[in-house]
């Protein structure tokens, strides 16, 4: 039979082995534990990404309610009392002319009109006939996103738009409420949108001109000539006058850029 001391010594090393095993297996479930967070978390992550891109992401929502009722104030503010003429906008005699070809996708033409130089241009030189604003079609941002085909519909809505002298409250507003150039939002509904908040814009009218084919010529013929003279990115500024052409430095110039590139063609 064992000794006393060595029964003692033996309970003690079972005790030890005991104490080992269940320390293992602890350790065992927590790894378990943390794995199985990770693949938790990652399909978290999956799952999220995949609702996300079938959703289309995030999608521009039409101004409501006193947002909206603040933009068209704004817009009318900048652009009342200025003549229109399809796409122009400014006195017809005006001595200087900058084309501006766009992209009403664009963000950085957004940026230009919403945030540059543009509004100060109008508010200042095209109200007092100084300047007059030609706008061209010429397509960037859309034709690098997911649906290429929805250019010749924002600009022939566009250009339905000024044939009742309304283009540029339809591009301004169009600004104001731009998506995401990822997403593929320039749908019917949008667009009814942006017209019924135009004031005095016959809606049944601008519909039926949009069908017209040579809206959507036309908006062929600008980016044909666009390319034709070099150009290769949006917004893309040209101004001409008695004195020749300028092009501003900056793709979204200032004011006082903008006012350089007019003394140097008046």
């Amino acid at each position: 039979m064992a000794s006393r001391t060595k029964q003692k010594e033996e309970a003690r090393a079972r005790r030890l082995a005991e104490e080992q095993a269940r320390a293992e297996r602890a350790r065992r479930q927590q790894r378990i534990y943390m794995l199985g967070g990770v693949v938790l978390i990652a399909i978290v992550v999956v799952v999220a990404g995949i609702i996300i891109s079938t959703s289309g992401g995030s999608k521009p929502a039409l101004q409501t309610g006193t947002k909206a009722t603040a933009t068209g104030n704004a817009v009318n503010q900048l652009l009342t009392g200025i003549p229109q003429t399809g796409p122009v906008l400014g006195n017809p005699n005006a001595q200087v002319t900058m084309t501006y070809y766009g992209d009403l996708k664009c963000p950085v033409c957004q940026e230009f009109t919403l945030q540059g130089g543009f509004s100060q241009l109008v508010s200042s030189d095209v109200r007092a006939g100084k300047v007059k604003i030609s706008y061209a079609a010429f397509c960037t941002a859309t034709c690098n996103g997911p649906d290429p085909n929805e250019f010749p519909l924002q600009q022939a809505a566009a250009l339905a738009a000024g044939e009742q002298n309304k283009f540029w409250q339809f591009a301004e507003l169009f600004y104001h409420e731009q998506g995401s150039e990822e997403d593929a939002y320039v749908t019917e509904s949008y667009l009814d949108g942006l017209a019924r908040q135009i004031p005095g814009l016959n809606f049944s009218q601008w519909k039926s001109a949009r069908s017209n084919p040579n809206l959507t010529a036309e908006v062929t013929s600008q980016q044909n000539t666009g390319r034709q003279i070099g150009v290769s990115g949006t917004p893309t500024l040209i101004f001409r006058g008695p004195k020749g052409q300028a092009v501003p430095s900056s793709a979204v110039p200032t004011y006082a850029q903008l006012e350089q590139a007019i003394k140097q063609v008046s």
